[in-house]
């Protein structure tokens, strides 16, 4: 059996082929449609594909007669071949207008691609310059609330990275605010002791920062919101104004006060403060320029055996003058930090500068000069709207 397989656009054309080929006696044993391979054959029509047999011995009776009939074979044989040459060529015509067709669809196809390709890095270009233009909106931002500018980078490139270079206003503001938040941390303020004994506070900074205002706002605060019982001490014999002001404060609030004048005295007068909740001492100013009143604080921080030690800084200082003072404290191991007159400081940049320098936690600020009002726990989301700040176009 002679077995063959034929392909055409239809099934008469595949059947007029078999017929041609094996004779009126061919067989077919499968008919069914396929699709070019590739990407161009999406957008051609589908072939016919027929199998057909003939058994040989049929072959060899048509051969034998087709002898005995030449001329009525012969006219038959030369009719279907010129059918045939007609339809070869009408094929072969189709198949030229297909591949003219495929030809013209790659093209345009090609140029889709390379306009796409185009549009897309263009908008990239635009998201870019429009994601550049918003960062450096809120970079400026930044440097206005006198943020530190190598940190004010480092917090415009962090939230970029967040909003994956697509960053809008609105985004940018959001992440933005997030990385502050996370980096001003949760405010760490006075816990007092539970273990029968009381919990002693000492405060430390520069001249002139208003530690024993602060103090003594501290002190009515947990004397009259929180029924602790509370003893003072001063070690601020610099200035008999500041002595004064700490003994009318006590006095107001109905509280002891000691003064020591040596790390001997500062120890006493804790032990005469034994049976007190909260036990809080107030130092001297230091200067960051003078060494050997620096040794003297170590001495009396030693002597106090603080639970806790607060560095009071001014809002108001400048980035300069704060890095030297926190170079002068750096003796310092544990801290936290006070900042007042945020009343004064049109912008709080630095809160979040030393935040970032030290690592140290923020507990409390003062708000203006009114004893025992104006303080608060450091309210971080106000700080944060302060810092990003309104934008502008």
């Amino acid at each position: 059996m002679k077995i063959r397989r034929y392909m055409a656009k239809n099934t008469q054309e595949a059947i007029l082929k078999v017929k041609m080929d094996l004779g009126s006696e061919a067989l077919i044993l499968n008919t069914k449609k396929v699709k070019k391979k590739g990407f161009l054959g999406l957008f051609s029509k589908p072939m016919i594909e027929v199998l057909a047999a003939v058994d040989e011995y049929d072959e060899q009776k048509r051969e034998r007669d087709m002898s005995k009939a030449p001329e009525r074979q012969s006219y038959n044989n030369s009719e279907d071949k010129t059918n045939f040459v007609e339809k070869e060529e009408k094929i072969a015509n189709l198949e030229n207008k297909i591949t003219n067709i495929e030809e013209m669809l790659q093209k345009l196809y090609s140029q889709v691609k390379t306009d796409d390709n185009t549009a897309n890095d263009q908008n990239k270009e635009g998201n870019d310059r429009q994601s550049s233009r918003t960062a450096e909106i809120f970079f400026n931002n930044l440097i206005k609330n006198e943020v530190d500018a190598d940190i004010a980078r480092k917090l415009i490139d962090a939230a970029s990275a967040r909003t994956g270079g697509k960053a809008g206003v609105n985004d940018m503001a959001a992440q933005l605010s997030g990385i502050i938040s996370g980096l001003l941390g949760r405010p760490d303020t006075i816990k007092t002791g539970t273990e029968g004994k009381p919990t002693v506070v000492i405060f430390v900074g520069p001249t002139g920062v208003g530690k024993t205002t602060t103090l003594a706002k501290i002190a009515a605060n947990y004397l009259l919101n929180q029924k602790k019982t509370i003893g003072l001490i001063t070690a601020d014999t610099y200035r008999i104004a500041a002595v004064e002001q700490l003994k009318t404060y006590a006095e107001i609030l109905g509280i002891p006060v000691c003064v020591a004048y040596t790390p001997a005295e500062i120890k006493e007068a804790v032990s005469l403060h034994s049976d007190k909740d909260l036990v809080l001492i107030d130092t001297a100013g230091r200067s960051h320029k003078n060494k050997a009143q620096f040794e003297e604080l170590k001495a009396l921080i030693s002597a106090s055996e603080a639970d806790e030690i607060y560095l009071v800084l001014s809002a108001t200082t400048s980035i300069r003058n704060c890095s030297e003072i926190l170079k002068s404290y750096s003796f310092l191991k544990d801290y936290k930090l006070i900042f007042t007159k945020t009343d004064e400081a049109p912008v709080l940049g630095i809160i979040l500068n030393v935040r970032y320098m030290t690592g140290k936690s923020l507990s409390y600020i003062t708000t203006g000069q009114s004893v025992p009002d104006d303080i608060e726990t450091a309210n971080i989301e106000k700080i944060t709207k302060n810092l990003i700040g309104s934008y502008t176009r």
